[in-house]
């Protein structure tokens, strides 16, 4: 007989998964920066490696976040209701689904890489990238089975461990290969698709581990549980089911990554019919950043590659951005089987504590990230990338990213509320309206010449509030109900606008790495204490995580909690 399982409550699921997506993000950003630094890929090599991976991780997400999302609902409405039986056959069907799902969108992938390059790419270059991270579709759908099972358990570590190998390898592959390539051939275009190829292995190794992990542990259902239970549902009803809820969850699931997407297929395109009117107006005033690039490159930069080279800092600028999103994205996750249970309870009060934590947690990670963006985010650049074009570009992108921050790392996590609460129509129909609005704003904006590149950045701003906005509204709708603003938002941001000042008053004593970092560490002491002061926290934001008691008894003892 089994073990009797162990279930994990949204606030200790939160927490593994916060610790594995901080590391991850941190494996990431040593992987990401010094392959963006002029001994790897430099500027117009991180073009071609943006290009692909921004094409990528809208993939990504499709897999590893709105599969599983539809999945982990699946599994803990059957653990909610004991149809034990139904819980091990949804495991069965969404391999099989899943895996195929995974085999076609390799195949699909392929045979659109050659004209996708020649729309967007007129070097042609970013082809070897994108035939490098093909193979990791399938790979990540079959991830996807293994994840979404283990989070409809509440059984979060198969998931944060899987990421932690992905991201593991990522690095020692990803930045070795892109590193030994280019010191061999001279080539940043070879050196980003063999970064890509790391990649690829590291979603291999990761699926081989959670299928290793299944054999060996199981789910921990025990034998009497699953005799117990009624027989299951048919194969084909279940597969029906599953694709049903799966579809519009994986589709809401690009919220995370849709501006990426708009922007990979149509910026190098937009500032490559800018390049034939207005090269001369564009180097001129980008005339530091391309002499700086040529002083160290064995080539000058030309016409053709300049929006490449443009689109390289914005995914510098994007790759900061994207953190925040990232992070409070695996709270959205996390809630999922937690707040499917109270909404198919119809329990009102759970289902509304629950989601002000959520908004909480989040609000606490995402503002004062944003507020550092904003008042300091030409300091930032220059201190992780250093090239005159990370400060002169770069800079100004992270500004406006910083504004566009505050609402994704609200409007990612209530897509997953939504979706725990059966609105991911809704949540889908918001994501569309959303990126509407950003093809729009990027349409008009980029093509302008005396905004180029920027208009990138003011379109994720707009995709991300308008998304933000509906988002509300519909849960608003849903529920009945609103959850509380002054705790959950308003006291994040009023620590959260200080702290960004105290930066910004800290830096302007001199332009020295080390005063950004004396900047950003002031941030953190006075947000930390701002949070205190305003009473932010309660303790049922603490009372479901790893021992809890034990924080909350400290946390009351030093005046955290009043």
């Amino acid at each position: 007989m089994r073990t009797e399982r162990k279930q994990q409550s949204f606030q200790y699921g939160a927490a593994i998964m916060l610790v594995s997506a901080v590391l991850v993000k941190l494996i990431g950003a040593l992987f990401k920066i010094p392959l963006a630094s002029s001994i790897c890929l430099g500027d117009l090599g991180f073009g071609y490696f943006s290009s692909a991976y921004d094409l990528f991780t809208p993939i990504y997400s499709l897999a590893m976040a709105g599969l599983p999302v539809a999945l982990a609902r699946t599994v803990s409405e059957h653990m909610a209701a004991g149809r034990y039986k139904d819980v091990r056959a949804t495991l069965k069907i969404s391999r099989r689904i899943y895996s195929i799902t995974g085999f076609a969108g390799f195949m699909l992938m392929l045979a659109l890489i050659y004209p996708f390059v020649s729309l967007t790419d007129k070097t042609g270059q970013t082809v070897y990238s994108l035939f490098a991270i093909a193979p990791s579709m399938l790979f990540c759908c079959i991830i996807s089975a293994y994840r979404g099972y283990y989070e409809g358990l509440r059984n979060m570590y198969p998931t944060a461990v899987s990421e932690l190998i992905e991201a593991l390898c990522k690095l020692v592959l990803g930045f070795g290969f892109a590193f030994i390539t280019v010191k061999i051939t001279g080539n940043v275009a070879y050196g980003a698709a063999a970064a890509m190829l790391g990649i690829t292995f590291g979603t291999l190794i990761a699926a081989i581990y959670l299928k290793l992990y299944h054999r060996l542990k199981g789910d921990r259902i025990t034998d009497g549980e699953f005799a117990a239970s009624s027989d299951t549902v048919s194969g084909k009803q279940a597969a029906k089911a599953l694709i049903v809820l799966a579809v519009p969850i994986a589709l809401a699931s690009l919220c995370n990554n849709i501006a990426s997407l708009i922007d990979v297929s149509m910026v190098k395109w937009q500032l490559s019919r800018l390049m034939s009117d207005n090269a001369g107006f564009i180097r001129e005033m980008y005339s530091e950043s391309v002499t700086g690039y040529n002083a160290t490159s064995a080539l000058p930069l030309t016409d053709g590659q300049l929006p490449t080279f443009l689109y390289g800092i914005r995914g510098k600028a994007y790759t900061l951005f994207n953190l925040v999103p990232t992070l409070t994205s695996v709270i959205g996750v996390t809630a999922v089987p937690v707040i499917a249970e109270f909404s198919q309870r119809k329990d009102l009060n759970g289902l509304k504590r629950n989601t002000e934590s959520v908004l909480k947690l989040t609000a606490v990670i995402s503002f004062p990230i944003a507020m550092g963006f904003i008042a300091v985010g030409d300091r930032i650049m220059r201190l992780l990338y250093s090239t005159e074009a990370s400060v002169q570009i770069g800079g100004p992108l992270l500004n406006i990213f910083g504004f566009a921050v505050v609402f994704a790392g609200l409007a990612i996590p209530m897509n997953g509320v939504l979706q725990a609460i059966g609105k991911q129509k809704a949540a889908l129909f918001n994501i569309a309206v959303g990126a509407a609005v950003k093809l729009t704003v990027n349409f008009m904006a980029v093509g302008n010449p005396s905004i180029n590149i920027k208009g990138a950045a003011l379109g994720t701003f707009a995709c991300y509030f308008i998304i933000f906005c509906l988002n509300f509204v519909t849960f608003r709708k849903a529920v009945g109900v609103l959850p509380e603003i002054k705790n959950t938002l308003i006291k994040p941001l009023t620590a959260a606008v200080l702290c960004g000042i105290a930066a910004y008053l800290v830096s302007l004593a001199s332009d020295s790495s080390v005063v950004t970092c004396l900047a950003i560490i002031a941030a953190g002491i006075v947000y930390f204490f701002l949070l205190i002061l305003l009473n932010t926290f309660s303790e049922t934001d603490f009372s479901g995580f790893p021992k809890g008691k034990s924080i909350i008894k400290f946390c009351k003892k030093h005046r955290i909690i009043r």
